[in-house]
């Protein structure tokens, strides 16, 4: 394992900021200080930090317990641990048999490049025989803001109806395979985990989060629903919570799901994502930054020796009655004036396919909710009020209530 170094931040704007503090201040310059000509701190030929009596630079000895790919990066090392690497994303061996899949996109979001990064890892964690994979990464600002909306409005503009199929179909396979791999996956997210990232996220073997966690399912400010697997997930995870109480009513999963994607309810904390449901009991939290991938690869390490990919599940969905209740409430909110008619479709669509479609009460698949979810995706992504609210959070970063 290795750790996180020091990060540089006393570059020349920063030491002149520190002399004219003091000089300001009427005080001595300190020695350290007068010694700092070139930084605080030397990236080449190994990070070195300025030591307090003034006289040189000294290597930075790194901890064995904490993982730092922007150590890998920096070291001679870097270059035999990178396993495979595209311009959208990097798998690393952070050692102990467990694999690294950083994203390094814009943003990190989850483009056509990051998908097939992902599949590539996850062959080749199989072809090398790791114990398993983790998904993480050191950006200070994201884990993902989600999927890659200016591909999916560019296929739009172009009317390759077919290839925007395919590649919702392919995400759905990804966060398939991320569950049924036969080794554990574990997501570490923090900061923005958004979209694809929050689905991405609970179709994991585990997760290890930061306490800093803004998870959410928010596709339906752009005017969608969750299609990665996030609806289908929601589902079927509040409905196996429900399974054990005979006399407990299975609508009460439906209408959390549905407020959980409906509100586009975000948490504010990893604690909060535990309350939401976004986080399980058996996931974890991390408080230091710099040790959640660490505390990642950990966790992959305990659950290995003895794993076993979890099996499909099946569930009774609802069908008509729950439809026509969750149709209801939207009704009265419509009638109350507090959502659009634009976001009564999206309701619509949404409760169809928690509930299973406009039928009565039966066994259904993992698969068969999958599809209701892609189906409903496509529909509300052919109108026109989707695609202006798509375009409109791209331009200006804010949701359109139109």
């Amino acid at each position: 394992m290795h750790r996180r170094c020091i990060r540089d931040d006393g570059g020349p704007s920063g030491l002149d900021w520190l002399r004219d503090g003091f000089a300001q201040l009427g005080l001595d310059e300190p020695r350290l200080l007068k010694c700092a000509a070139g930084g605080f701190y030397k990236p080449e030929p190994a990070f070195s930090v300025l030591v307090v009596d003034g006289n040189g630079y000294k290597p930075v000895v790194e901890s064995i317990d904490v993982v730092s790919l922007a150590a890998l990066r920096r070291s001679s090392r870097g270059t035999s641990r990178t396993l495979e690497h595209s311009d959208d994303a990097t798998l690393w061996d952070a050692g102990d048999g467990v694999a690294v899949l950083e994203f390094h996109s814009k943003m990190n979001t989850l483009g056509e490049g990051v998908i097939r990064m992902i599949h590539t890892s996850l062959d080749r964690v199989e072809r090398d025989e790791r114990l398993g994979l983790v998904i993480g990464n050191e950006d200070p600002r994201t884990f993902t803001a989600g999927a890659d909306l200016s591909l999916v409005l560019r296929l739009i503009g172009n009317g390759d109806w077919k290839e925007v199929e395919r590649a919702l179909r392919e995400f759905q396979d990804t966060a398939v395979r991320l569950r049924r791999s036969p080794f554990p996956v574990v997501v570490a997210p923090f900061g923005l985990t958004l979209g694809g990232g929050c689905e991405f996220s609970l179709s994991s073997d585990r997760v290890q989060a930061h306490a800093e966690l803004y998870m959410g399912l928010v596709e339906v400010g752009v005017g969608l629903i969750p299609a990665g697997g996030g609806t289908t997930e929601l589902l079927f995870r509040f409905a196996g919570e429900l399974a054990p109480y005979a006399e407990a009513d299975p609508f009460e999963a439906v209408k959390r799901a549905f407020q959980l994607i409906a509100m586009a309810t975000t948490s504010t904390s990893a604690l909060e994502a535990r309350k939401l449901g976004f986080l399980r009991d058996t996931d974890r939290i991390t408080m230091n930054r710099d040790r959640l991938l660490a505390d990642a690869a950990a966790r992959v390490g305990e659950l290995a020796p003895d794993y076993v990919a979890p099996l499909p599940r099946t569930i009774t969905a609802l069908g008509k009655d729950g439809l026509g209740n969750l149709r209801y409430g939207v009704w009265a909110m419509r009638e109350a004036g507090q959502i659009t008619d634009h976001e009564v479709r999206i309701a619509h669509e949404l409760s169809y396919v928690l509930t299973g479609g406009d039928g009565p009460p039966r066994k259904v698949t993992e698969q068969d909710i999958l599809d209701l979810e892609r189906e409903a995706f496509l529909r509300l992504l052919g109108t026109k009020e989707t695609q202006e609210r798509m375009a409109y959070t791209l331009k200006t970063g804010k949701p359109l209530r139109n």
